[in-house]
């Protein structure tokens, strides 16, 4: 009877052990989205780590990439990956600085993703977003330094001066055309180009790519060189989800976060140049400012906007800012 006895013990033990061995069929699923769509540049570094994850624990963990907006509004993808409608999310800083003001940090730093790791941010924004939206901070992918967005204008300008143009903005950069004597309009993207057209808005402050997605070369003629930011961008990962994963395939996931701000860097440096060598060969003229303007230009960018987020993140803004700067 004992023999009887253990060797039903060891069946019972071996499928134990069998049943909870990482296979294809009980691999864990992420289930993610991004703000925008997946042929929209900003949508990349998300399907980078799709196919990091996919190929490095195959077998244990895969990426489901759901789509964006389409899916889940962007305003309301923080919160679904908060309660676990989804379980990992690229991030735009922009669409959950409700939930998580400091996210914004990423937004106004001048180091890359990469560099933030050495610099004690990383750390602290794993913390912040732990202790104020209980998610895992897995990576900062808002690709390089001073490469985010730029004005595209109407009208010539020959130095760091937006007296008289009126410029369609989003809140972050409000500031900054104040700053520098513009007038900020504040419109939806779909309504840009007649606004364009009428010469209701003299130009429009965009990210390093996209106007052609709407038409906008059609009404700009010129672009300010100067870009300024970062994409602010972020992976975030479900808590419950991730404290179910191994030990062993968490800390290749931490792993696969670090290279993946690398890759993105690599992505964004790369497809800045296509942008630029695109916009030119559709005839539009690139404006560069002299180095008395580009300080001008890059102080009225930062100083505000730095100013203004420690003034309302008293906690953490100065530590963020002295990580990121």
């Amino acid at each position: 009877m004992r023999v009887k006895l253990g060797l039903i013990g060891a069946i019972v033990a071996a499928a134990v052990t069998w049943s909870s061995a990482p296979s294809a069929q009980n691999a864990v699923v992420l289930k993610g989205v991004t703000p925008w769509q997946a042929s929209y540049y900003w949508s990349e570094p998300f399907l980078i780590f799709q196919r990091m994850v996919n190929t490095r624990l195959k077998g244990k963990v895969s990426v489901d990439y759901l789509g964006g907006a389409e899916v889940i509004p962007p305003n309301n993808q923080f919160e679904a990956v908060r309660n676990g409608t989804i379980d990992a999310l690229l991030a735009g800083a922009s669409y959950y600085a409700g939930e998580i003001p400091e996210s914004m940090a990423g937004t106004f730093s001048k180091k890359a993703g990469s560099e933030l790791r050495k610099t004690g941010y990383f750390d602290l924004m794993r913390k912040i977003h732990l202790e104020k939206g209980n998610v895992i901070y897995l990576a900062s992918i808002g690709g390089e330094a001073d490469r985010a967005f730029r004005f595209f204008i109407k009208k010539k300008i020959d130095k760091a001066d937006f007296t008289g143009l009126k410029l369609r903005v989003s809140p972050i950069y409000v500031d900054m055309v104040k700053a520098l004597g513009g007038t900020p309009v504040n419109i939806a993207p779909g309504e840009v180009y007649t606004a364009l057209e009428r010469g209701i808005i003299d130009g429009v402050a965009w990210s390093y790519g996209g106007i052609t997605d709407f038409g906008w070369q059609d009404q700009i003629k010129f672009v300010v060189e100067q870009a300024f930011y970062t994409g602010g961008s972020s992976i975030l990962i479900n808590k419950a989800v991730w404290d179910r994963l191994a030990p062993e395939v968490r800390a290749e996931l931490e792993k696969i976060g670090a290279e993946l701000e690398i890759e993105s860097e690599k992505f964004h440096g790369a497809a800045a140049k296509r942008e630029d060598a695109m916009l030119k060969g559709l005839g539009l003229e690139f404006v560069k400012f002299g180095d008395a303007d580009k300080q001008k230009y890059l102080n009225a960018a930062y100083d505000q906007a730095w100013k203004v987020f420690v003034e309302k993140n008293a906690k953490y803004g100065p530590d963020l800012m002295k990580s990121a700067q």
